[in-house]
């Protein structure tokens, strides 16, 4: 509920934003009451999707991921993101931090803080598009050097060859 205060202070500040919700469940009654109670139906779409590709098209046509869990591991939906040079904002929990580099390649907000939700959203939208641009290489960087599979893969295997199971 965190993201759709974030989204209704936006407005209140005439700054024109749009939000989907990607999910493969229904929304709980918290966030439909919320979305009511806000006004917000105009402004926050509610998609359903059952493929990987369904949420790569998604994220391919936004302007950014937002992940405003309250815990979290290392979410792969963040890395995916990431990995296309979607920018991301991210509440600082859980192994976030691990992945994005506040400010370098995404975004951290405080954790259950709306206002610093909304200031990080005001300044991505402010953001200058060479910075934009730079901050998503660094981000498929990141993901590029820290997060390919058939490398760990590979390590993984290694770490297993050398164990001596005797």
């Amino acid at each position: 509920h965190y993201a759709l205060s974030a989204i209704h202070s936006l407005l209140k500040n005439n700054i024109s934003v749009h939000y989907t919700i990607i999910t493969q469940d229904q929304p709980s009654e918290e966030i439909l009451y919320q979305l009511d109670d806000l006004s917000l139906q105009d402004h926050v779409t509610l998609t359903y999707i059952d493929t990987q590709e369904d949420v790569y098209l998604k994220m391919s046509a936004s302007d950014c991921l937002l992940l405003p869990s309250v815990e979290e591991g290392i979410a792969n939906v963040v890395l995916e993101a990431m990995a296309i040079g979607l920018p991301v904002i991210s509440s600082d929990c859980g192994g976030m931090r691990e992945v994005i580099e506040h400010e370098k390649n995404g975004f951290l907000f405080r954790n259950r803080d709306v206002d610093h939700l909304t200031q990080i959203m005001i300044d991505m939208i402010n953001q200058d598009s060479d910075e934009r641009k730079f901050m998503s290489k660094r981000a498929r960087l990141k993901i590029e050097k820290n997060h390919d599979f058939h490398r760990l893969g590979g390590e993984m295997k290694e770490l297993y060859r050398s164990i001596d199971f005797s």
